[in-house]
């Protein structure tokens, strides 16, 4: 079977999928792995930092090991929100396809299309019918509607509000001030202002690392367990919960909650009260949880079809 990899650099922390394609198109993974990178720490300030462009390209050359050490055919790369948000963007861009990682930069839109995608050839929902796709990551948000049995979306907006960013640029005090609070919400509501969708009219799921933390911490689990996790639901009322705790206690606190991601107890609160503000504002009263994210959507999409020459 061909075996391909696809390599995700977001703002808080890159991944590596790697998948055999079968006779029937279905990709079945061989090997995954996160590391968190923070390559958007300190892009409130427009530039990525030098000490993240470094942890980035470390992880990117230990991917590229795992690439040939799995003997993968075809690879593609691709950097979300701080990569095409950041002046020097191309530095990155340059010195990964130095170590054999071919990285683009893609659209706040390209990226929602890519998130969805994921969710819609995914087993789970492939039949569901209207779709919303909400995909919180460190330097933005996609909200996507589209439908189940169909690759041509309804909508897909893309908001300048991530876990990473609304903690870097306001929620900086530990525990975060009520006036932060009060600041980080306002802003999050006017970033939302402009989006016009009736949450309950879809079957909603989330993407990305808020929404498996927040499921594990929901779940008590020890450590996140994706065959129980994937498809697992939250309400907006444990969302809420969920919010309270965060933002009450500190980040060595948070880090003794059963279920919580050491590497996101700092910046879990901005995921999370971005979530809950969102879910108020599109009146949706649950989500359920996919721990398949951009990166499957990358691989349906550029390798699905895939011939070698």
């Amino acid at each position: 079977m061909p075996r391909f990899a696809v390599v995700d650099a977001g703002s808080n922390s890159v991944k590596i999928l790697i998948a055999d394609r079968g006779d029937d198109g279905v990709f079945t993974p061989v090997f995954q792995n996160t590391v968190t990178t923070r390559l958007g720490e300190g892009m409130h300030l427009g530039r990525l930092r030098e000490a993240s462009i470094r942890r980035t390209l470390d992880a990117f050359s230990s991917f590229a090991g795992f690439a040939t050490e799995y003997g993968v055919q075809a690879l593609c790369a691709v950097g979300t929100s701080a990569l095409r948000s950041a002046e020097n963007g191309q530095e990155l861009i340059s010195r990964a396809n130095e170590i054999n990682i071919p990285l683009v930069a893609i659209s706040g839109e390209e990226e929602a299309r890519l998130s969805f995608n994921a969710v819609r050839m995914d087993p789970m929902w492939r039949n569901c019918g209207a779709l919303l796709v909400i995909d919180i990551g460190g330097g933005s948000t996609e909200v996507i509607e589209g439908h189940s049995q169909s690759h041509e979306l309804i909508s897909r907006q893309s908001f300048p509000i991530g876990a990473v960013r609304l903690t870097e640029a306001i929620l900086k005090s530990n525990p975060p001030t009520i006036l932060q609070l009060q600041e980080a919400t306002n802003q999050t509501q006017v970033a939302f202002a402009a989006l016009d969708v009736e949450g309950a009219s879809y079957a909603a799921v989330g993407v990305g690392g808020t929404f498996t933390t927040m499921a594990s911490v929901n779940l008590q689990l020890p450590f996140k367990d994706p065959a129980i996790i994937h498809g697992y639901s939250i309400s907006l009322t444990e969302v809420e919960l969920q919010v309270d705790i965060y933002s009450t206690s500190t980040i060595d606190e948070r880090a003794k909650i059963a279920g919580m991601d050491p590497a996101r107890t700092d910046i879990i609160l901005g995921g999370a009260l971005t979530l809950k503000l969102l879910m108020n504002h599109i009146n949706l009263d649950k989500i359920s949880v996919s721990t398949r994210g951009l990166r499957w959507g990358l691989m349906y999409d550029r390798f699905s079809n895939y011939q070698f020459n």
